[in-house]
């Protein structure tokens, strides 16, 4: 009687959980673009807080859920590539151990940043390995050295919180489960967060093209053969070919070669005076003649005072317009952000609190119970 219910919820569990997939990836790789974007404005770090110069929340795509397919393969993928190899290391170095396990998330922390980084730097999403990603790391290595540092406790525990509620979810009550779940998609956030600000430190830190390499990498195009020019002939004051023509003699006026036959007929050209008289004055034109008409009122049309907006708010709204805030004109300026002094600061904590990362953080703590729910049905359930 188990098997009855055991088939139909395991296909629960693995629908179930490629929603919790997407959705984790699509928030994980928000919060990462996100955080490596700085705000475009030139604004000093002794000037204003981190928060006013830098994308304090998170800018969530308003996507739909169909749009969360490709990135849950493309971050399977980053994952898989850096995670593959790692426990085959731990295997290799230790064999079947719970030391293995400890290697494998310790190769994974040091060389999934890498991946992920060189992925998004590159033009490809899908390059594993950018060797500019490196020599970042080498031109920052004080605050490489502090994300590592930051980030190792918090994917330690991401994954032991995630190891008791999915994968051994039968060593903790469904109590403890429920528990760890937002634990789980906050530290989930911080981590993202983290690796988000990393890539922004070492956004100012990345071997930029020299010129060269750029027009190489330009496509070359065929150049187009010139057309021979033409000469000015002074004798005629015209510009024609530089050949010479046979038909037309020196002196010749437009009007005294043959005309070109059009669908109008003939049209020829007009002489051109070169001894430089005046041409004759015009005759004047007649006045222009108004009528007008017996019920017609000749009133001329008068425009009406500006009203008075001395009591109203119009000269405030006014003035604010003509001068905009200083934070509003920084959002215009073309100069590069100032590099921050501290991009681990509390700011990769205070987000959470934003009013749009809640949602996310219950969705996906939701989803996440759920998927325990059914972990723990299928633990019960499994024949023996």
């Amino acid at each position: 009687m188990s098997a009855f219910f055991f088939v139909p919820l395991l296909a629960i569990a693995w629908i179930l959980g490629f929603f919790v997939a997407s959705h984790a990836s699509h928030y994980f790789l928000s919060i990462v673009e996100s955080s490596a974007t700085a705000m475009a404005r030139n604004v000093p770090w002794a000037g204003r807080p981190f928060k006013e110069w830098i994308r304090d929340g998170v800018n969530w795509p308003d996507d739909l859920f169909t749009d969360y397919f490709g990135k849950t393969f493309y971050f399977a993928y980053l994952i898989g590539i850096w995670a593959g190899p790692t426990v085959l290391l731990g295997r290799l170095l230790v064999g079947p151990s719970p030391l293995a396990t400890v290697i494998a998330g310790a190769a994974f922390w040091l060389f999934f940043p890498i991946g992920l980084l060189s992925s998004l730097a590159s033009e490809s999403r899908w390059t594993p390995f950018s060797p500019g990603v490196l020599v970042a790391y080498a031109r920052r290595p004080g605050k490489t050295l502090a994300f590592y540092l930051i980030s190792a406790p918090v994917l330690a525990v991401l994954f032991v919180t995630f190891d008791l509620i999915l994968l051994r979810s039968s060593a903790v009550t469904m109590t403890w489960a429920i528990v760890l779940s937002p634990l789980a998609v906050l530290l989930f956030f911080i981590y993202a967060r983290l690796l988000g600000r990393l890539g922004m430190v070492l956004s100012f830190a990345y071997p930029a093209e020299s010129e060269d390499e750029e027009e190489k990498a330009k496509p070359c195009r065929r150049k187009k053969k010139k057309r021979p020019k033409h000469s000015y002939d002074p004798t005629t004051r015209w510009t024609v070919p530089k050949d010479e023509i046979d038909y037309a003699p020196a002196g010749t006026q437009p009007d005294e070669l043959p005309g070109l036959e059009s669908i109008e007929g003939t049209v020829t050209g007009y002489g051109v005076d070169y001894e430089g008289k005046l041409p004759p004055p015009e005759e004047p034109k007649p006045p222009t003649v108004i009528h007008t008409f017996d019920d017609e009122d000749n009133t001329p049309i008068t425009v009406a005072p500006p009203p008075d907006t001395r009591g109203t708010d119009r000269p405030k709204i006014a003035a604010a317009l003509a001068n905009p805030p200083k934070h509003e004109v920084e959002l215009y300026l073309r100069e590069r952000p100032t590099e921050p002094t501290n991009p681990y600061g509390s700011e990769s904590i205070t987000f959470l609190f934003d009013p749009k990362t809640i949602e996310p953080w219950l969705r996906l703590t939701a989803g996440l119970i759920s998927l325990a729910l059914v972990q723990h049905g299928l633990d019960a359930l499994r024949p023996e």
